[in-house]
């Protein structure tokens, strides 16, 4: 992790505030707010010296405890160090146990699993108990069946690290560091405003989830004929989540006037899938081959979801376990919804002398989620490959192993959009009639507006490919060139309000992506006693918005961060909008240089000094709107990964590098840090504040007491998310047969996230908030970091 501040400096900062207020925007004070000095109530103008009060300095923070006046009158120095308070070493145990075994009649395996993972947050974990069992039989000759079964069991206790306003890391870095753990209610409310108290959240929040799954997958194969195969294909998967939350008075979400805030919830979800699937497999006159598919599919999903809140409670010792005893419930919620895809497919794969080979496919797909008309699309694929390695004056020269030539096309659809997004969707609303209200439906704005032409979106892909092997396949080298372009993108856009809804779901626009793959296989040392093993690879992609009527933005990040990520047609997804900064106003002269303030007056001035400049850009004198540019790219240049093995005699070694280079991160951390409150800030920040003896070297604007200052979403906020990492490390030694009944014995440690080279400020360059959303990929907001594990372990084969 990088510094974060000690108590000292973040005091220090505070007492400049209030200097630089008085100086630059003549805002006096009386006292500094960390003065180091005594003070005591008075009566008709006379100190009561029995009532002394210390109010400390920024040094006192480095020797905290007990300090006394001449009174005797005694004041509790103390801070605390949040991250302290809510990190922990996380401790893992993980067992397997598994048996097996089979015959030409049949398989069988049944497996155990118990996990219990605890978080590096303070009392998170997770806890997981999984069964398996795999079994096949040979019925007849002709028959034969075969099942999958699993079951999981889990218990999750989360921390509350993905909300950007209360959540526990957010709080950790910019909570007061002035404040102990054992700090009054009274004192953290008053602070509610800038974050919560860390230390409440881990001790007392409550959010756990129970969650049970099972998935079966069964089969029957049919021989009709040696080159004619029925198979049928039945996947079954259950879940079920119950999910329980408390949140305490001294809490966020539970503080006065709440007194308490709990919640329970459920939900189920159900899924049946079918495939139905005639294989013809032949070879003619021993050089022709020929397997052929021909299948319906059909998936169905059911789920359902309701859940209750309350709040006011009398007391907490009961949480959510007494929904009753809250004074105010809130609204009872609930859902119900059913999906269902149904396909017809054909695949056919020809190979001559195994050197020239075709793949053709087809499929029709059908989904409920889309309007009448548009439900079903067609979806075609080819491909074909030349083993050129198999051509005689390729093996008259002796070089390749092999040597293959391969080109493809395919399409594919997306479907996803909301279950009944296509759909009017209706709800009970009140409405005035004849002087009184009257109950009835009318349909829901937070949906947006209906769209009945909402279809399929496709992707088309294009692949060039080309596969090589030397010196006895110890080399191998693999060549990928691809073209993918995604038209008729599902979007969820902004419209005119206007039209009484806000949104639409929408067919508009394409992306194009365009890349490289390169992948390497290398057997460095192949001895009996020795052997190294080495696999590398490398990605180049770049992508392209097309397609569009106009800009549009992605979903905010947070309030304090919106329209920044945005959508034009050129540039690829990932493209960061925003100001760029020009340094900092260091005289009066700069000051006055800028149209905006030439005829300001003396006092304004003053006030700039120390505070970003912003470029502008259209040359009309002012910072506006038009000002913004492209600031960033989270799209890195390439990435790659390099993983070496070696063995010598029991012995094993690997590890494994990962890298991305050339991605930018937009910071989000960054835009709590404005120099102008009791937020905490970092090291690097404090030390590269403005100051009229630091002008030439800042980064940051001066500190101040006031909240005059806004700070608009610029390049500073992006950073070079370029990492290399040192991802896994691995060792491990076998017992053969230690003893008898023991087949061998497997001892090994392992490490990961070891070793990180990156210029990237903040914990983990490897970080995405939102997940799999690609149009907001590459940010950082809090999130929770990387974890370095250390793993040892034993297997045993009997």
């Amino acid at each position: 992790m990088h510094p974060i501040l000690t108590n000292r400096l973040s005091i220090v900062n505070i007492n400049e505030q209030a200097v630089n207020s008085k100086n630059y925007e003549g805002v006096d004070y009386q006292l500094l707010p960390y003065p180091g000095t005594w003070s005591y109530p008075t009566i008709n103008g006379q100190p009561v010296t029995t009532s002394g009060k210390y109010q400390p300095s920024p040094e006192d923070f480095l020797n905290q405890g007990l300090r006394t006046d001449q009174y005797g009158n005694q004041t509790l120095v103390q801070g605390a160090d949040w991250q302290d308070e809510i990190y922990q070493n996380g401790f893992s145990q993980e067992y397997n146990l598994s048996v097996s075994g089979g015959s030409e009649k049949g398989w069988h395996m049944f497996s155990g699993n118990f996990l219990n993972q605890g978080g590096t947050i303070k009392n998170s974990d997770y806890q997981r108990v999984a069964l398996r069992t795999n079994i096949g039989r040979k019925v007849r000759s002709w028959l034969e069946l075969g099942a999958n079964i699993s079951y999981t069991n889990g218990l999750t206790n989360f921390a509350k690290s993905n909300a950007y306003d209360y959540g526990i890391i957010r709080s950790a870095l910019i909570f007061p560091v002035t404040y102990g753990p054992d700090m009054s209610t009274i004192e953290s409310d008053q602070l509610n405003w800038l974050a919560s108290n860390p230390g409440v959240y881990v001790n007392t929040a409550k959010d756990q989830l129970r969650a049970n799954n099972v998935f079966s997958s069964s089969y029957a194969s049919v021989k009709l004929l040696p080159f004619l195969t029925f198979r049928q294909n039945l996947g079954f998967s259950y879940s079920n989540n119950n999910r329980n939350t408390y949140y305490n008075r001294n809490t966020q979400e539970g503080r006065t006037p709440k007194n308490g805030s709990a919640g329970q919830s459920d939900n189920w979800y159900q899924s049946l899938t079918s495939e139905s699937l005639l294989t013809f497999d032949k070879t003619f006159q021993q050089v022709h081959s020929l397997n052929a598919v021909a299948g319906f599919t059909y998936e169905q999903a059911n789920y359902s979801a309701k859940s209750m809140t309350a709040t006011n409670f009398p007391n907490d010792i009961t949480g959510e376990f007494d929904m009753a005893a809250g004074l105010n419930p809130g609204p009872l919620v609930s859902s119900r919804g059913r999906t269902q895809l149904a396909s017809v497919l054909a695949r056919a794969n020809y190979s001559y002398k195994g050197k020239y080979i075709a793949t053709a496919s087809f499929r029709r797909d059908g989904s409920s989620r889309l309007t009448e008309g548009q439900k079903f699309a067609n979806f075609l694929s080819g491909a074909l490959a030349w083993r050129i390695s198999e051509e005689q004056f390729v093996k008259n020269l002796g070089v390749f192993n092999d040597l293959k030539l391969r080109a493809s096309y395919g399409r594919t659809g997306n479907q996803g959009v909301n279950a009944y997004q296509t759909r009017a969707y209706l709800a009970v609303a009140n409405y005035p009639l004849g002087g009184a209200l009257s109950s009835g439906f009318a349909e829901v704005d937070w949906r947006g507006a209906l769209n009945k032409n909402l279809k399929w979106e496709t992707t088309d892909q294009y692949n060039l490919g080309l596969d090589m092997a030397f010196l006895n396949n110890r080399i191998q080298f693999t060549i990928d060139a691809y073209y993918k372009k995604t038209n008729d993108l599902l979007q969820n856009v902004n419209i005119a309000s206007s039209n009484g809804m806000r949104t639409q779901w929408v067919n508009s626009g394409y992306v194009t992506n365009k890349g490289l793959e390169l992948t390497g296989k290398f057997v460095a040392v192949d001895r009996d006693s020795f052997k190294w093993n080495i696999d590398a690879n490398i990605s180049f992609n770049r992508n392209a918005i097309g397609g569009l009527a106009a800009d549009r933005f992605a979903e905010r990040l947070w309030y304090n961060a919106d329209n920044i990520f945005i959508q034009r047609n050129g540039m690829p997804i990932g493209s960061m909008f925003g100001y760029i900064e020009d340094g900092f106003y260091d005289n009066e002269a700069e000051v006055r240089a800028d149209q905006t303030y030439a005829n300001a007056s003396n006092a304004v001035v003053r006030s700039k000094l120390g505070e970003i400049k912003y470029r502008d850009l259209n040359g009309d004198g002012q910072i506006t709107a038009s000002d913004r540019t492209i600031i960033g790219n989270t799209n890195p240049d390439f990435v790659f990964g390099l993983t070496n093995n070696f063995k010598y005699k029991d012995f094993t070694l690997g590890f494994f590098w990962q890298g991305s280079i050339g991605n930018d991160i937009f910071n989000g951390n960054l835009i709590d840090m404005k120099m102008a409150n009791l937020g905490n800030i970092t090291q690097d920040i404090y030390n590269t504040r403005w100051t009229e003896e630091n002008k030439e070297n800042a980064l940051w604007p001066k500190a101040v007491s006031t909240y005059n200052r806004t700070m608009l979403t610029s390049d500073r906020y992006v950073e070079n998310g370029s990492y290399v990492r040192l991802k896994n490390v691995n060792l491990g030694y076998t017992f053969k047969t230690p003893f008898k009944g023991l087949n061998s014995l497997y001892l090994y440690a392992s490490a990961t996230n070891l070793l990180t080279i990156t210029d990237y400020s903040w914990f983990d360059p490897d970080v995405n908030a939102f997940g799999g959303d690609a149009s907001r990929k590459g940010v950082d907001i809090y999130s929770y970091p990387s974890s370095r594990t250390f793993s040892l372990g034993i297997k045993a084969d009997f």
